[in-house]
């Protein structure tokens, strides 16, 4: 068992060593104004522009990493008015649980707590919390589980129509 865990920690260190590391900009001051969405409608609306909404990823980092990884800007989704919606991890995946180019599933808002709930009840449910709406880029953050650590992430995300 223990030669199982230094194997899945030295792939796992392996897989994050792959990804180029860029170090980030200076981040953008939000001051007061966050531009939080006041009603579950204009969250939905902000996500989703009443239709369907493309983001693209501008930073995302990973906890104890300082820097970007590199492999997670090329990434985008596109949120659909119906719940659905659609991950394109782009040409440089990270390995890991950015394995696939195309992934496709389900979300929900949970307003009160300005949730993103991806994938339910499902092996791969994840929350995002909305931080900041500004100028059609949203500040998402969460967790996520890397061989039983939980470590924290965070993305800024731009509109792409």
């Amino acid at each position: 068992m223990k030669t199982l865990k230094i194997t899945a920690l030295l792939t796992c260190l392996a897989l994050l060593g792959a990804c180029e590391l860029v170090e980030l900009d200076t981040p953008l001051d939000l001051g007061t104004e966050l531009g939080l969405p006041e009603t579950e409608g204009a969250f939905i609306s902000a996500l989703t522009n009443d239709n369907q909404r493309g983001w693209e990823t501008i930073r995302f980092t990973l906890e104890g990493l300082n820097g970007i990884q590199g492999c997670r800007l090329d990434d985008t989704f596109t949120f659909f008015n119906d719940g659905t919606y659609r991950y394109d991890g782009g040409d440089r995946l990270c390995g890991d649980a950015d394995d696939l180019r195309i992934k496709t599933g389900v979300w929900e808002a949970n307003f009160d707590n300005l949730e993103i709930i991806f994938d339910r009840g499902t092996s791969i449910e994840a929350t995002a919390t909305l931080e900041a709406y500004v100028e059609n880029r949203i500040w998402l953050t969460g967790q996520v589980d890397i061989f039983g650590e939980m470590m924290d992430i965070r993305g800024v995300y731009g509109a792409v129509d």
